[in-house]
């Protein structure tokens, strides 16, 4: 089994788990954040898909896929609670299916050689594939996030 095989496995269940959880929340917990924290499960679900942009997407397609302003609402050192326009779920939902299948075409395409290579866009201290790895670890601790404050708010809510 190739490592490319073993990635496109992991993406699927990393991606589908986020998917999941994004798609069975009620609205109203979408934008809440507890107290004193600012990150909500949409801007998880929004920095899942950043994530999977930076270390996969932009390696092996050679450039950003993401929509415009993407970066800068949900990137490393952005600041969800300055957002005032936010991306609908349906959008994000739509954008991390279609990203989904695109890192599944962009894995079975990959070469060993290029999943062994270093890029030139992050640091050299991992290759291609490690990226990739590291993204979806990322993403999978973020997805925990996401249920975890669903938790908190269904639990809020049994509170007031």
């Amino acid at each position: 089994m190739s490592g490319a095989s073993v990635l496109q496995e992991l993406v699927r269940q990393v991606r589908t788990d986020t998917l999941r959880i994004l798609e069975s929340v009620p609205d109203a917990a979408l934008l809440w954040a507890p107290p004193g924290t600012s990150n909500t499960i949409l801007w998880h679900a929004g920095h899942a898909l950043w994530l999977q942009d930076l270390m996969c997407v932009a390696l092996l397609a050679g450039e950003s896929h993401l929509p415009e302003g993407w970066a800068e609402r949900f990137g490393q050192g952005s600041r969800p609670s300055q957002i005032t326009q936010w991306p609908s779920r349906a959008e994000v939902v739509q954008l991390l299916g279609r990203q989904l299948v695109e890192i599944g075409r962009l894995l079975e395409n990959a070469t060993e050689e290029e999943l062994a290579g270093y890029p030139t866009s992050l640091s050299h201290h991992r290759n291609v594939l490690g990226w990739i790895v590291h993204g979806l670890h990322d993403e999978a601790k973020h997805c925990g996030e996401m249920y975890l404050l669903w938790k908190m708010w269904s639990r809020s809510r049994k509170l007031a």
